[in-house]
């Protein structure tokens, strides 16, 4: 498989290491792009400033709270 990378800046780097050890940043960037990439297939013109970032609370899929 091949791997793609982008470079980010020192700053964001440091701040990903300081995250909580509890914290798996794998697996928030792999739901992260795979959405990406669903919404760049239905519409290849997108820009990144046409992307907005936000949490949502999960929905909990056995229906309890």
């Amino acid at each position: 498989m091949a791997k793609y990378t982008a470079p980010i800046e020192e700053d964001l780097r440091q701040r990903i290491l300081a995250l909580p050890r509890s914290v798996k940043f794998a697996h928030f960037m792999k739901k992260a792009i795979t959405v990406f990439v669903e919404e760049l297939e239905k519409d290849s013109g997108l820009k990144p400033e046409n992307f907005i970032i936000t949490v949502t609370e999960r929905k909990d899929p056995s229906g309890k709270k």
